[in-house]
């Protein structure tokens, strides 16, 4: 199964924000993916299949999708994955944590090893979500605003994809303490990016992609 990497540590964001990755100097871009906050808590970057995305919120109620691998990150998580294995899942969503819960079921049921972290990611329509986008928490930082940490985004009827990290191993490190799963939203059409925070669809069916092993 292709190796995850990772840079840095979740559980170090507070105080300083060391700019860890370089994204031009990952070697291997093909069929690249990764994510991480963009430059000092400017924003998410998603690499998805080798395209570097990234999103700011600087301005209330606005957001900024691009794409350039001239980008740092403080924390970053990465995989190459060539191939994918795909699985059907059907039902509802009402929870990031119904997520981590339906990856873990579908790898465990087709062989895969819990214990090694793993990339992966499901396409569908969802009912209806909500994704955020770190702010800068420094003054100095370009895009900060007093007592704004993130800015949040919600939408309806909408399609496109989450690309997420498995890992029980990792809590702190690219998943939250509380969690197995880092992911973040890509809107079909591109426009919108985020990290993933609430999510409500039923009775659909979603494509789970996880690495050919």
């Amino acid at each position: 199964m292709p190796k995850v990497y990772a840079v840095g540590a979740m559980k170090d964001m507070g105080s300083t924000y060391d700019l860890n990755m370089d994204l031009d100097t990952i070697s291997t871009k093909k069929h690249l993916y990764g994510m991480g906050p963009y430059d000092k808590m400017k924003g998410e970057i998603t690499v998805v299949d080798g395209k570097p995305y990234y999103a700011s919120a600087f301005v209330d109620g606005a957001y900024v999708v691009d794409k350039n691998w001239n980008i740092k990150s403080p924390f970053f998580v990465y995989s190459n994955v060539g191939s994918w294995e795909v699985y059907t899942i059907e039902g509802d969503f009402n929870s990031v944590q119904n997520i981590q819960e339906a990856v873990a079921k579908m790898a465990k049921a087709n062989g895969y090893d819990l214990e090694q972290p793993f990339a992966f990611k499901i396409k569908g329509e969802f009912d209806a979500l909500s994704a955020h986008i770190v702010t800068p928490r420094l003054p100095e930082v370009e895009g900060y605003r007093d007592g704004i940490k993130s800015q949040k985004f919600s939408f309806e009827d909408t399609k496109g994809e989450f690309i997420g990290f498995y890992s029980e191993h990792h809590q702190g490190v690219f998943t939250h303490m509380d969690g197995f799963v880092h992911v973040h939203f890509l809107m079909k059409d591109k426009s919108f990016m985020g990290h993933l925070d609430e999510i409500t669809t039923k009775g659909k069916t979603f494509k789970l992609y996880l690495p050919k092993k």
